[in-house]
């Protein structure tokens, strides 16, 4: 059901008034939702909570999940997948 969607791992929403907006993946909740962040709209204080269905995985995390301490660790993250994946 999770299609293999982890903490850390970058997603594109698929689904809702944000779809295409990059997201980083904070948690996952109840084994059907994950709580979603990209630092500007929805923070870490306040994350979105999206359906696995509505979400579709554009980068997996290699590594343990990240630690994100501050917005703009994420900002800069997705900013630099961004410019990377061009």
């Amino acid at each position: 059901m999770s299609a293999g969607i982890e903490a850390g791992d970058v997603v594109v929403s698929a689904a809702g008034h944000d779809s295409g907006t990059l997201l980083v993946v904070l948690e996952q909740v109840d084994g059907t939702y994950v709580l979603v962040a990209d630092g500007k709209t929805r923070t870490l204080e306040k994350p979105k909570k999206k359906k696995f269905r509505h979400v579709k995985l554009v980068q997996k995390c290699t590594e343990s999940a990240p630690v994100w301490s501050n917005n703009a660790q994420i900002r800069k993250f997705l900013k630099m997948y961004e410019q990377n994946r061009r």
